[in-house]
């Protein structure tokens, strides 16, 4: 697999036209591209994108009330991002070629978005699996710098699902302005009735709310949505459901 040179690339150099950067400004920059990108390819060593080794995590982070969750950036295809993509919600994720464990975060509070410069950890699973193959990194003393030093040579196989949008074009994951209207006239298409557990809500509206099936809140394709009552809604994620 042929190696890229990002800083030559004319992609890169486009880039860094639109953004008004000197061609001579050598600033190491995040370059971020969906998990579907058909040019990136994969092996239980890591991600490659056109033969660059690459990461991934989420850039958009929601935050609910005071507690900060902390989201890891992931090396394989580990034990997190199959079940990501069993619930149908891989599209979250980017991918990175930082090496300095700092990456662009939207933190993402009452649909409204704050972006920051964050250092993220590695995934646990990754780790395993890594070290399963005879390796041994840690996850206290880890380095990206070192990881992509030791696995240089690593250009074997193939990965079959992995992102394609960048951090400069991926549209926010945050709710749309016409949100309540589209929540409002699919409600009344399914007779204000769970999806779920089949309950009708017609005396109590309130209960009722609208899921989006792959985190993506933007995403208002209706595929993608889904009429749920409050508890089979919050059945399906891992913090307080706020929005209806």
């Amino acid at each position: 697999m042929e190696k890229i040179d990002f800083l030559n690339c004319d992609e890169f150099k486009l880039i860094k036209e639109l953004m008004g950067i000197s061609d001579n400004d050598k600033t190491e920059f995040t370059i971020v591209i969906s998990a579907d990108d058909t040019n990136l390819e994969g092996t239980p060593r890591g991600f490659f994108y056109k033969g660059r080794r690459v990461i991934l995590y989420i850039r958009d982070q929601a935050q609910y009330g005071d507690k900060i969750r902390e989201y890891k950036f992931h090396l394989v295809d580990c034990l997190t991002l199959k079940a990501m993509r069993n619930q149908n919600r891989y599209g979250k994720y980017v991918v990175s070629t930082s090496t300095s464990g700092k990456f662009k975060v939207n933190r993402i509070i009452n649909n409204r978005s704050v972006e920051r410069e964050e250092t993220l950890h590695v995934c646990k699973h990754c780790l395993r699996r890594l070290n399963q193959q005879g390796y041994n990194f840690t996850y206290e003393n880890f380095s990206i710098e070192e990881f992509f030093r030791i696995m240089n040579d690593d250009n074997s196989g193939n990965f079959s699902d992995l992102p394609s949008r960048n951090d400069l074009t991926d549209p926010l994951n945050v709710y749309q302005e016409n949100w309540i209207e589209i929540s409002r006239r699919l409600k009344a298409k399914h007779n204000y009735t769970c999806q779920e557990c089949h309950r009708n809500f017609s005396d109590c509206k309130s209960l009722l709310h609208v899921h989006h099936k792959n985190g993506r809140k933007n995403d208002n394709r209706e595929s993608n949505l889904e009429v749920l009552c409050y508890d089979c809604h919050q059945a399906k994620h891992n913090h307080k459901i706020t929005r209806k």
